[in-house]
């Protein structure tokens, strides 16, 4: 099978911590992440991407990138696998003994309104000031996109984009000024039409008038909303959000794509240790809304909701459920549950009666036949 990943030579990602990457799924494994502080440039001419991109070269495949590696082996897309096949066109024209960064993933800091279950202080704002409240110490708050020198070196080093992705923290929340004022960068290097712009929204914000203005100069506009679950499970995982508004504008922007040919709505639905037993209700109920059928992403970190977390026995009984699924997609994700992370099942547990308490939640009535499977 081929291993080749462009992102090495064409990917740009800015995490939230404003660290510098290939791509949003990639691990450093003890290699200090590069600052945006320091520079694009350093990034880009240090011999460590310069080792990484020898490596694919010749055919290997770098620990760093493991996340994609599991994934292809669960029979799950990767994020490698999924680029390629969207930029396939472009991919295969790349010089690479001279790239040029045109994949692209910035993510305006960690401002974010939710503080989901499966996220951390490091992705949202939200989280950072719950969790720096829990264990009384203070949690970043990203801000850094805010600087203009940093971002005139973004601006100068993603002329050539062809793909940007706006992750979060929440990229549509409407106080993020520098978010459509880099676009409006990007539109006067005279090439927004020939970029596509792809969002991982909450599903809480609907963009207004100036903004979708905006976005109809981009080629072409992928909403991804994250929807992990519905009602009561989705208010469980993705909390203080609220369904009726999330549906409401899940079926405003579904109308959007029908109405406007550019622009397309995706779901991504995450496979965690809360989810994984009711995948099938999910990809069933997208189908029964006229939805498109979700993209499923398995959690990585943090460890303790990684959906292979539980013992044997209970996987056993999860593994029965998802094999008697009339859905490919579904079936494959047994394979998940082959890996062994039950050494943090007790952090699990414990995280849930801790969040419970605290966000007068209950696991036990929010998902029954989870909490029967695992003796809750």
């Amino acid at each position: 099978m081929n291993t080749f990943c462009h992102n090495p030579f064409i990917g740009l990602d800015i995490s939230p911590e404003g660290f510098l990457k290939p791509c949003c799924k990639f691990k450093h494994d003890g290699q200090e992440p590069f600052d945006i502080k320091d520079g694009i440039e350093t990034y880009k001419q240090s011999a460590w991407l310069k080792n990484l991109q020898a490596d694919f070269i010749k055919g290997k495949k770098p620990k760093g990138c493991s996340r994609c590696w599991k994934q292809e082996r669960a029979g799950v897309k990767s994020k490698r696998q999924l680029d390629y096949d969207r930029h396939k066109i472009h991919f295969d024209k790349v010089d690479l003994k001279d790239p040029k960064f045109q994949n692209i993933s910035f993510a305006f800091g960690n401002i974010c309104n939710l503080a989901c279950r499966i996220c951390d202080p490091g992705a949202s704002s939200r989280w950072a000031t719950l969790q720096g409240k829990i264990d009384n110490k203070k949690y970043p708050i990203y801000r850094w996109f805010q600087n203009k020198k940093i971002m005139k070196d973004i601006v100068g080093h993603t002329k050539e984009a062809i793909h940007l992705d706006v992750p979060g923290g929440e990229p549509l929340l409407l106080d993020i000024k520098e978010h459509y004022q880099y676009l409006e960068e990007l539109i006067k290097n005279g090439k927004a039409n020939d970029i596509s712009l792809h969002y991982t929204t909450n599903g809480t914000n609907y963009p207004n008038l100036d903004q979708l203005a905006i976005w109809r100069k981009f080629k072409e506009i992928d909403i991804q909303i994250s929807v992990d679950d519905i009602e009561e499970r989705f208010e469980y995982n993705r909390w203080p959000a609220k369904w009726p508004q999330v549906f409401e504008n899940l079926k405003k922007y579904q109308m959007l794509s029908k109405n406007n040919q550019q622009i397309r709505l995706s779901l991504s639905f995450t496979i965690s240790a809360f989810t994984i037993l009711y995948a099938d209700r999910f990809f069933k109920w997208c189908i029964r809304q006229g939805l498109p059928a979700p993209w499923l992403g398995v959690v990585d970190t943090p460890v303790h909701y990684r959906p292979s977390i539980y013992p044997e026995n209970s996987k056993q009984k999860i593994d029965s459920i998802l094999a008697s699924s009339k859905i490919r997609e579904i079936k494959n994700l047994r394979d998940i549950l082959k890996y062994n992370d039950k050494g943090h099942y007790s952090t699990f547990i414990s995280k849930i009666k801790q969040f419970d308490q605290i966000r007068k939640q209950d696991f036990q009535d929010t998902f029954p036949e989870l909490a029967e499977i695992i003796k809750f």
